[in-house]
């Protein structure tokens, strides 16, 4: 996985997804600190792979290495990775078009607050269309990359 912004760093700033949370008035150890959280995408750079997914992971603006929650999503309908995924396909097809925290990744005590808060209200219709389109640029970026090496 390679981060966007390592090929488009002024629209990956430009079109970064940020949540502000303020403080809330009802103690709870799960809650969200109040702070400013940004949605750093991910994308495949496997050549050839058509895989229609980003991993975000949501670091505190002040802190960008700290990742707090890595969430694997596809935008793509349960059918395009039922056909994809080896086992339990329904399940996994399910879970990646509604966002699951990234299996593969460490996550922080934060994590399941940060999906819900992803599932409820990051992602709506505008930001599916954009991971789409920042996903489009990503694998064109890259094959345009691997074209001027081979030539």
């Amino acid at each position: 996985m390679r981060a966007f912004h390592s090929f488009f760093p002024e629209l990956a700033q430009r079109e970064v997804r940020c949540v502000h949370i303020g403080p809330s008035a009802t103690p709870d150890a799960l809650e969200l600190p109040a702070d400013e959280y940004v949605y750093i995408e991910f994308y495949c750079e496997e050549h050839g792979c058509d895989c229609r997914r980003v991993v975000l992971d949501v670091v505190r603006k002040g802190e960008p290495k700290k990742v707090l929650a890595s969430i694997s999503y596809g935008w793509e309908k349960e059918s395009f990775y039922r056909k994809r995924i080896s086992c339990d396909a329904d399940e996994a097809a399910r879970r990646m078009v509604r966002g699951e925290l990234d299996p593969d990744s460490e996550q922080s005590k934060f994590a399941d607050a940060f999906l819900d808060l992803f599932k409820r209200l990051v992602l709506d219709e505008p930001y599916r269309l954009r991971l789409r389109r920042h996903y489009r640029l990503f694998k064109d970026e890259l094959a345009r990359r691997a074209a001027c090496t081979a030539g």
